[in-house]
């Protein structure tokens, strides 16, 4: 037996054992750039179309955070690791909007919004691994 025949043999049951701790749960797609007037509201909306729903795990990277300035607003900026379900989460791009809408262990989680930051590219993963950046006013 080789070594790769190995890890070839493990990896599926590595992939569900990591599936199995992401006891998150979000949305991730596009915003469009126009707006539309929401008929409920009667605001006008940006459009978000999702490409991925279902179960993740968000984890700040570290407790440091940085400030940010956008249209004279401060803005505090915080990097965290989003995962993924390598099997189900193909269609994740850079740039595209994560909307956590569910958490067993945090219940402050849920509501919050993140921008993926750089695309996730490796063989032998257990988890699509994002680098995604919390902005909050």
């Amino acid at each position: 037996m080789s070594l790769r025949i190995d890890v070839d043999r493990l990896l599926p049951g590595f992939r569900d054992a990591a599936e199995s701790i992401m006891t998150d749960t979000c949305q991730i797609g596009t915003v469009s750039t126009d707006q539309v007037q929401n008929p409920v509201t009667l605001e006008y909306e940006y459009v978000f179309t999702p490409v991925y729903d279902g179960p993740c795990r968000f984890k700040a990277g570290n407790m440091q955070a940085s400030d940010v300035e956008s249209a004279s607003q401060l803005l505090v900026s915080q990097l965290a690791t989003l995962s993924l379900p390598i099997d189900t989460s193909t269609d994740v791009r850079n740039g595209m909007q994560v909307r956590v809408t569910g958490s067993l262990t945090d219940p402050a989680l849920p509501g919050t919004v993140a921008t993926i930051k750089a695309p996730f590219r490796s063989a032998y993963s257990t988890a699509r691994r994002f680098a995604a950046e919390v902005v909050s006013g």
